[in-house]
């Protein structure tokens, strides 16, 4: 049980939100297409959420890098579905996407550095 319980099922889950926000977005709403420009900031804000594994019972040994592949790999996969259901696709949601990646990347370093000191 420790072994399940960690980042991977974290963003497994997010995925599947994100899977269903995509299936609401039909017929687009303005409101819901807000929300879509602004997940640049949302996602890697959740992917903070992931470092609070380290104050749960599960196994630590592998749990930084267990953190950084389910993040990267989660974090492309949930910023690319979520900005692929945005009404008016264009050059500006691909910016979205990139400075979101890249905000993932600094999210994660911050994220490592303060794991790193508190331990």
């Amino acid at each position: 049980m420790r072994y399940i319980l960690g980042p991977e099922l974290f963003w497994l889950l997010l995925y599947g939100v994100t899977r269903l926000l995509v299936h609401v977005n039909i017929p687009p709403s303005e409101s819901m297409d807000n929300f879509i420009r602004s997940c640049w900031f949302y996602v890697p804000m959740l992917a903070l959420l992931s470092f609070g594994f380290y104050w749960l019972p599960v196994e630590k040994s592998w749990l930084i890098l267990r953190i950084w592949m389910a993040g990267l790999v989660g974090g492309l996969l949930v910023m690319g579905k979520v900005m692929s259901a945005y009404s008016k696709q264009g050059p500006g949601i691909g910016t979205a996407y990139i400075i979101g990646v890249l905000f993932l990347f600094v999210v994660l370093i911050i994220g490592t550095v303060i794991i790193n000191f508190k331990s």
